[in-house]
């Protein structure tokens, strides 16, 4: 009896992985790659409600699909290189890591009338912007880079932005810091 029990267990399970270790069928070429693949593999979870084992799972995740796409055709030499390595290049399934961008905030703006959401000044770091207030001549000082945590980034004179891909681009204007708690009554 535990003869059978056990080879109908094996049979299941070897045709379960026959079953999801097929494509669910012909993949056709996505209007907008980015999303799709975002959509696939979101950074922030494996499933409903599920995160990452590890980051080593999101980077699977990417690549299987990114093969997928190719065997399709739908993807340029560019993107056949770039995507794998963006997601290596990431925070997903990297437990409390963030992307941290530094910023010059030095610039200053001309602008008469600041804050009426009319660009009638140049900026003091690059006269060609044009600006309202000090926010928009804000210019990030490099890419985003991939820190353990926020306060790593903070630590090294950085900002963090949340989580992604280094290939992305520090977003304009930085988020404002999240403030501290304070102290419990």
């Amino acid at each position: 009896m535990r003869k059978i029990g056990w080879l109908i267990s094996v049979a299941l399970l070897a045709s379960a992985n026959s079953v999801f270790a097929q494509p669910p069928g012909p993949v056709t070429c996505p209007p907008d790659v980015g999303a799709a693949l975002a959509a696939q593999c979101p950074c922030d979870s494996s499933g409903p409600g599920q995160s990452w084992k590890n980051h080593g799972q999101y980077v699977s995740c990417v690549v299987r699909f990114r093969n997928d796409l190719r065997k399709a055709g739908c993807l340029d030499d560019t993107a056949k290189r770039t995507i794998a390595r963006c997601a290596a290049r990431s925070t997903c399934g990297k437990a409390g890591a963030v992307l941290c961008c530094n910023y010059d905030t030095s610039g200053t703006c001309s602008d008469l009338t600041p804050g009426n959401f009319i660009a009638e000044g140049v900026c003091s770091n690059n006269a060609a912007v044009p600006c309202d207030t000090a926010t928009d001549c804000i210019v990030a000082t490099g890419a985003p880079r991939v820190k353990r945590s926020a306060e790593k980034c903070t630590d090294n004179g950085g900002t963090p932005v949340g989580g992604g891909s280094v290939c992305s681009a520090c977003p304009i204007p930085p988020p404002s810091p999240v403030p501290s708690p304070g102290p419990t009554p």
